[in-house]
C-alpha cells in the first residue's frame, strides 16, 4: 500500500542527488520475537529488493538469555555478510536492554552488536540512506507480572523523558523508529488490561506523541500491536506525519515495508516476504 502525504522534508537538508530514482529502497520490518526463519525470509526477501539497509523496530529478541543464546544473531549476521545487508535495530520490550544499554556508541551514531547487526539507541539518531533517523525504542509489557527479570523482561524496557528530550533538543529527523505507537492513533489490542496496566503502558505512547509533536515527525515505524495500520496525524502548520504500524512475524505482506529515500513524503511499499527456494 502506498500512501502520498502533503508533509515537508525535515530540515531542508537535502537535494535533488536524493530523489528516490538514484536510490534503493531500505527495508523496515516489524516485530520477529526471535523467529530464525521467518527473519531469514525477510533478509531474503529485502536482498531481492537490492536493498542494503534494513532497519528494525523492535522485538527482534536481541541477545534473549537460554542455552541457545547467541545462536539467533550468529546465524542472521552470517545471512546479512554473505547478501551485504546491515542491519540496524531500535530495541523493543522483547529485546535484552541490558545489552542494548552497555553497547558503546560510535561516532555514526550506532552501536554494533554483531559485524552486520547494529543498533540505533534509544534517544539517538544516524544518517540513513541520507535521512536522519531517530529512535525513541521500548515500551511497557503489559504482561511484566508474568515474567522473570533477566531473563525474559528488563525493567529498563521503557523510553524515558530523557531519551525523549534528547532526541527534540537535536532537532529535526525525517524518519522516527519507535517500538510503542504515538497516543492518539486508534489501535486496540489483543488484552483486556487493568486500568493501571493501560495507564503505565500509555506513558511510552505519550513520550512518543511528545517527540512527533515537537518535531513533526513525516514518517513513524512501530510494531508492537502485532496488526498493520496506516494512520495520519496533522499539526497546526499544515504538516502531517505518517504513522505505519507494522505486523509481527509471519505476516507475508505486513510485517515490513520497503523504503525510498528522497524527499518527504516517502515512497513506501510492502515487502512481500518469501524464503528463497
Amino acid at each position: 500500500m502506498e500512501v502520498i502525504l502533503n508533509s515537508t522534508k525535515a530540515g531542508e537538508r537535502r537535494g535533488i542527488e536524493n530523489s528516490p530514482c538514484n536510490h534503493a529502497p531500505f527495508v523496515v520490518a516489524g516485530d520477529w520475537h526471535g523467529n530464525q526463519g521467518w527473519a531469514i525470509a525477510t533478509i531474503q526477501s529485502a536482498a531481492r529488493e537490492g536493498a542494503t539497509t534494513m532497519l528494525h523496530v523492535g522485538d527482534f529478541g536481541l541477545d534473549w538469555p537460554g542455552a541457545k543464546r547467541g545462536r539467533y544473531e550468529a546465524r542472521l549476521n552470517g545471512y546479512l555478510q554473505a547478501l551485504g545487508i546491515t542491519l540496524i535495530v531500535s530495541g523493543g520490550n522483547h529485546d535484552n536492554w541490558k545489552t542494548l544499554e552497555e553497547l558503546p556508541v560510535g561516532a555514526d551514531g550506532l552501536a554494533t552488536f554483531r559485524s552486520n547487526i547494529r543498533v540505533l539507541p534509544r534517544g539517538g539518531r544516524a544518517d540513513i540512506s541520507g535521512l536522519v533517523v531517530g529512535a525513541l525504542g521500548g515500551a511497557f509489557s503489559v504482561d511484566y507480572g508474568h515474567r522473570t527479570e533477566g531473563k525474559d523482561w528488563w525493567s529498563n524496557e521503557e523510553p524515558t523523558p530523557e531519551d525523549a528530550k534528547r532526541l527534540i533538543a537535536g532537532g529535526p529527523v525525517d524518519v522516527l523508529i519507535t517500538h510503542d505507537a504515538p497516543a492518539g492513533i486508534p489501535l486496540t489490542g489483543d488484552f483486556e488490561l487493568q486500568p493501571e496496566l493501560t495507564a503505565r503502558a500509555e506513558k511510552t505512547r505519550t513520550l512518543v506523541r511528545e517527540v512527533v509533536d515537537s518535531l513533526a515527525v513525516p514518517h513513524v515505524f512501530c510494531g508492537h500491536w502485532h496488526q498493520r495500520r496506516i494512520h495520519e496525524l496533522a499539526h497546526p502548520d499544515g504538516r502531517v506525519t505518517r504513522i505505519d504500524v507494522l505486523n509481527k512475524e509471519n505476516s507475508r505482506e505486513g510485517n515490513a515495508v520497503l523504503v525510498w529515500p528522497g524527499e518527504a513524503p516517502l515512497r513506501i511499499e510492502s515487502l512481500s516476504i518469501r524464503a528463497n527456494q
